[in-house]
């Protein structure tokens, strides 16, 4: 990221009207500067304006409590068999938790969390609710929870810990199995 906003703010810098200009060295080493500066702020743990800023749909009442609770757990780390953040989270743990959290009880796997709720088509996807992938075994064996503009909360295991995925992502896209909505 460091690098990435290094090139942005260096080719407004070195840019003018008549043509691209350098800089004078002791100029880009303050505006390099002043970035590690910037950068080395660290971030809050997200909150509910933090997340409901990011989302395309503004969701209301138990979808908004239950993207905040789960946008908290971002970061957690995956534990095959974990439902809490104490112990850590498998996909359906972190669902289950995140849920019952939000006043909804659902069943601890991913297989059997797919047989409650309304089906909902890949178009029609609302915040807060639960997309199921087919993985290491065939039917509903990944779940996340769908926070709009293609992306969910999920436990990526190749991250190790409580992530934000994409659905639009090769991966999921050849192992999407469907959408439910329990709220």
């Amino acid at each position: 990221m460091k690098k990435c906003l290094t090139i942005l703010f260096a080719g407004l810098l070195f840019s003018s009207v008549t043509g691209v200009q350098a800089a004078p060295v002791s100029g880009y080493n303050q505006f390099v500067a002043s970035l590690d500066s910037i950068l080395e702020v660290s971030m809050p743990v997200a909150d509910e304006q933090l997340i409901a800023a990011r989302l395309p749909v503004q969701p209301n009442g138990q979808a908004a409590r239950v993207l905040v609770i789960a946008g908290n757990m971002l970061g957690q780390p995956v534990v095959w068999g974990g439902a809490s953040p104490s112990q850590g989270f498998d996909c359906s743990g972190l669902v289950q938790y995140v849920y019952r959290q939000a006043g909804i009880n659902l069943p601890r796997t991913a297989d059997l969390q797919f047989l409650v709720g309304r089906t909902v088509l890949p178009a029609a996807l609302q915040p807060g609710d639960l997309i199921y992938f087919t993985t290491y075994e065939p039917g509903a064996s990944h779940v996340g929870i769908y926070i709009g503009d293609s992306k969910f909360i999920h436990t990526s295991f190749s991250k190790g810990v409580v992530a934000i995925g994409d659905m639009r992502d090769n991966y999921f896209v050849q192992r999407y199995y469907g959408a439910k909505r329990v709220l």
